[in-house]
């Protein structure tokens, strides 16, 4: 083989390396796919940074989460490592004045209630709409979780910016909570219906 001819496929092996290095370079990053059966990440609210992955009421918002995935419910973890939920007006209380909860809001209520029975130092903050029947709403919703096993001074009540939700959240003293595992938990069921459903098969 004459130099030329070498010199030009040594030329032409460069220049495919180039082009592969090229496109190993500029390929776009995948995101792993979860394991299978390994919780998903909760969303932070908009705003506010996740909440540390090591929390102690991490698998409770997790949990959470998971139950009421596709709902109208929504369940976030919070950067303090609380838990927040906020559930829609027309699902938590009959506008403009009933004080009695909505089979949703109580679907709510009842899984919180477990979280508070497996974390004995949590306490639940509650925020109903403001207004003339806001004293009374707070007052059925710690009636509805006192039916639950739930004392009614460890539900607080706290002032709400909204009217059309109702804010509940799950709160974490500085170490006084009990790190649980996922596995440690019920496991959520695999179709979650919508709240008013799911309230209703609760009460059964």
């Amino acid at each position: 083989m004459t130099p030329g001819r070498l010199l030009s496929r040594l030329g032409l092996c460069l220049l495919l390396l180039a082009a592969l290095q090229a496109c190993r370079t500029t390929q776009p990053a995948t995101t792993p796919s979860p394991a299978p059966g390994a919780p998903e990440a909760v969303e932070p609210s908009p705003g506010k940074p996740a909440m540390p992955p090591d929390a102690p009421l991490a698998a409770e918002s997790r949990w959470l989460g998971e139950l009421f995935a596709g709902t109208p419910v929504q369940v976030s973890g919070e950067r303090d490592g609380s838990v927040r939920l906020v559930v829609p007006m027309k699902y938590a209380f009959d506008a403009p004045a009933a004080a009695a909860p909505k089979p949703p809001l109580q679907a709510v209520l009842d899984k919180l209630s477990q979280s508070l029975k497996r974390q004995p130092a949590a306490r639940l903050q509650a925020a109903p709409p403001s207004g003339k029947a806001s004293a009374e709403r707070m007052a059925a919703i710690r009636t509805h979780l006192a039916g639950r096993g739930v004392p009614s001074w460890r539900v607080a009540a706290a002032a709400s910016a909204e009217d059309d939700q109702v804010l509940l959240r799950l709160v974490a003293p500085a170490g006084g909570l009990r790190k649980l595992d996922d596995a440690t938990l019920p496991p959520a069921p695999r179709v979650v219906p919508p709240p008013a459903a799911a309230a209703s098969s609760a009460s059964r």
